[in-house]
């Protein structure tokens, strides 16, 4: 695309400096002759890296990323990415997303009466044991609990173990469970309370995720994922067994039918059947025996009145 600009100044090489129509004053190769005052056209040069500027933007780039987890963990710190997603289910049920250092770094209301109570919350960079303390002062004061008339489930998911199975903790002051150091802070502060007995259940992430979805509180959850009755070690129906029928089977036992039907008199005699026939035994038997009579002799005796079959 060529561009206008009046010719301010005659340099040497072919080249004069204009002035364009934004005011800049730009250095151009022109061969014409040209005077001062003079307006030109022109096609503006683009630039290009040389050789050396591509090489140093390559470099530059390699450095980068081979030092960028360096860098992440420098530009996004440790501390602030969740390291475990609590469930408080009171009345009130809310999540919170704790660091490593036991920080708040989200809560959120995961009903009606949790929203409502995150409203008058502010635990956002507070200790986990101080936001617990608020939690359940907040919860008393709007009428959510109260003085040992209830009980709080508390699910823990690790963000480090995706695959972690449903389990209940036990002995939660001992601090000895799979996240002894929280489940320890959670006992601490509901003992000080004296407001609600506490179970804690560790969880994996995709319980609390599946249950956010599907609109359900995770103890109620997991109260529909738990049986009330533990399973036993064997299928409680057991499979129907698969009969396979061979060429080799042996001849059945004579088998009586005395009663078919609703009629005692209809009976059905059936004497022993011999095996199947393999091609071999087939060609031996026509070798030997030149009729096919012989081979099947099923006697029946059947009686019985119209209308019973």
């Amino acid at each position: 695309m060529r561009h206008r600009g009046v010719v301010v100044e005659i340099g040497q090489k072919n080249q004069v400096i204009i002035m364009t129509a934004q005011g800049e004053f730009i250095k151009v190769p022109f061969k014409k002759h040209v005077q001062v005052g003079q307006e030109i056209r022109y096609t503006p040069k683009r630039e290009r890296l040389s050789v050396w500027q591509m090489g140093l933007a390559a470099t530059l780039f390699l450095a980068l990323v081979g030092t960028w987890p360096m860098l992440s963990g420098t530009l996004v710190p440790t501390s602030v990415l969740p390291a475990y997603i609590i469930t408080l289910d009171i009345n009130p049920s809310l999540e919170l997303q704790i660091s490593d250092a036991q920080k708040i770094l989200a809560v959120e209301g995961l009903n009606r009466d949790g929203q409502e109570l995150v409203s008058h919350l502010h635990v956002v960079g507070d200790d986990l044991r101080a936001a617990l303390t608020k939690i359940t002062d907040q919860a008393e004061k709007m009428g959510y609990i109260k003085q040992g008339q209830n009980e709080v489930v508390v699910t823990i998911a690790s963000q480090k173990n995706q695959n972690a199975k449903l389990t209940e903790s036990k002995n939660l002051g001992s601090g000895t469970g799979d996240h002894g150091d929280v489940e320890k802070a959670i006992a601490d502060a509901f003992s000080t309370t004296e407001l609600a007995q506490v179970r804690v259940w560790q969880v994996p992430r995709s319980l609390q995720t599946e249950a956010k979805l599907a609109g359900i509180i995770p103890s109620r959850y997991i109260a529909i994922q738990m049986p009330a009755n533990p399973a036993p070690a064997s299928p409680v129906i057991p499979q129907r067994p698969e009969t396979k029928l061979t060429m080799n089977d042996p001849p059945e036992a004579e088998e009586t039918v005395t009663s078919l039907g609703r009629t005692p008199s209809l009976q059905a005699h059936v004497e022993a059947v011999r095996p199947a026939l393999t091609p071999a035994r087939w060609t031996n038997q026509n070798t030997d025996t030149p009729s096919r009579a012989g081979i099947y002799n099923v006697n029946f005796s059947v009686s019985g009145i119209k209308g019973d079959l």
